[in-house]
C-alpha cells in the first residue's frame, strides 16, 4: 500500500508543479522501519530556481501548533506540572477570561475568535494587550473555533511554567528527536536554504529565512501558533516518534498515555491540538498557512510529511489548498 500510495502521490505533485500551482514540494512516508523521502521541484522561480533538497528549510506556520506546542504541553501533563483542567489563570496574569483551561486551548474550543484584524496596525505590546482582553465569542467548551489566539497563550505558559520558549523546545523535542535544523529564528543557516514564502511590499519584498506569519512576526519570531523552521529529514524524526508510541531511538519523548490522551479527547473532527481524519483519533492531521501538512496514522504506523511554498509568490495562490487535502486522501488510503 505504501508503494502504491507513494506513487499517487507523487503523480499528483507533479501535476501541481506542472501547473504552477506549486514550484516544488519535499515530502516524504515513513514507515516505524523506514522514511522514503522526495524532493520535486524548486524554490521558486527567478533567483529562486533552486532545485530542492534536503538541506531546504520551511517556515512550518501552524504545524508550529502541533510540533512543539502541543507536543510539550502534553510532556508538561505527563510531569505533572500542568493539567488539562489547568485554568489559565492560574499561571498567566491580567486575562479577561482566566477560567480557560489547557484543554480549551488545545481543543479550540476556548470561545477565543480565530485571529484579530487589525494586527498589521499594532505593535508587539499593542498585540499581546489585545489578546489578554479579547472578548470570547462563545462560552468554553460550547464550540469548535480553530484559533491562533489560544495557541499564543499556550506558548506563553510553556514559557512560563518551564522558562524562555525557544529553550524549553530544544532540550525537551528538537535535541532528543535529533532536529538538528528546526527552531524559531534559524538566522545562522545559510539564507538560500530557506524556502521564500510570501512577496509582502510593506516587509520589503520576497520574505525569506523571516517568519511569514504577522502575529509570530510582532512576537519577535517566536510563538506558540507560529514560527518554527524546519526540514524534511527532522520532521521525519518527529513523526517516527508519534507512530512509534512515542519512542525515538529508544528514548521515550512522549508517554503512551499521552498518545491515548489523544484518542481519548477525539471528537468533532479534533483532538488535543490535532485535527481527526473523519473523526478517527488514529488518524491525525494538521496543515500550515504557508502550504505545509502532516498526516499520522498511527494505526498502521505511518506517517506523510509534505512542505511546500504555496504562498509563494503570493497567498491568492489557492490551488494547492484543494490539491494538499487530495494527498493527505491518497495516504490514507482512500
Amino acid at each position: 500500500m505504501v508503494e502504491e500510495s507513494v506513487e499517487l502521490i507523487t503523480e499528483r505533485i507533479k501535476e501541481a508543479t506542472e501547473s504552477k500551482d506549486i514550484y516544488g514540494a519535499s515530502y516524504a512516508i515513513t514507515d516505524k522501519k523506514n522514511s522514503s523521502e522526495f524532493y520535486l521541484g524548486t524554490q521558486g522561480n527567478g533567483k529562486y530556481d533552486i532545485a530542492l533538497t534536503s538541506t531546504m528549510i520551511y517556515d512550518l506556520a501552524s504545524l508550529t501548533k502541533v510540533v512543539v506546542t502541543t507536543t510539550r504541553i502534553l510532556q508538561l501533563i505527563e510531569s505533572g506540572t500542568l493539567d488539562l483542567n489547568t485554568e489559565i489563570g492560574e499561571i498567566l496574569f491580567g486575562f479577561k477570561y482566566p477560567q480557560v483551561t489547557i484543554a480549551n486551548l488545545l481543543l479550540h474550543n476556548s470561545g477565543l475568535p480565530a485571529d484579530i484584524t487589525d494586527v498589521r496596525s499594532m505593535t508587539k505590546e499593542e498585540l499581546i494587550k489585545r489578546i489578554k482582553e479579547t472578548n470570547l465569542i462563545s462560552s468554553p467548551g460550547e464550540k469548535i473555533v480553530y484559533s491562533d489566539l489560544g495557541f499564543i497563550i499556550l506558548g506563553w505558559i510553556i514559557a512560563q511554567v518551564d522558562g524562555e520558549l525557544s529553550t524549553s523546545l530544544n532540550e525537551h523535542i528538537f535535541e532528543p528527536l535529533l532536529m538538528k535544523n528546526t527552531g524559531y529564528n534559524l538566522s545562522e543557516r545559510p539564507l538560500a536554504n530557506f524556502i521564500p514564502t510570501e512577496d509582502e511590499p510593506q516587509r520589503g519584498g520576497i520574505i525569506q529565512g523571516v517568519v511569514h506569519d504577522y502575529k509570530a512576526y510582532l512576537l519577535d519570531g517566536v510563538s506558540g501558533h507560529a514560527g518554527i523552521f524546519s526540514t524534511l529529514g527532522d520532521l521525519n524524526n518527529f513523526t517516527s516518534m508519534y507512530i512509534n508510541e512515542g519512542v525515538f531511538k529508544g528514548k521515550q519523548i512522549l508517554s503512551s498515555q499521552s498518545i491515548n490522551l489523544l484518542r481519548q479527547y477525539s471528537g468533532g473532527g479534533r483532538t488535543l491540538g490535532w485535527q481527526t481524519w473523519n473523526n478517527d483519533s488514529t488518524k491525525l492531521w494538521h496543515t500550515g498557512f504557508t502550504g505545509t501538512s502532516i498526516a499520522l496514522d498511527l494505526k498502521n504506523k505511518q506517517s506523510f510529511v509534505c512542505l511546500t511554498n504555496r504562498i509563494y509568490p503570493t497567498r491568492r495562490k489557492k490551488e494547492w489548498i484543494k490539491t494538499r487535502k487530495e494527498v493527505i486522501r491518497l495516504f490514507y488510503g482512500e
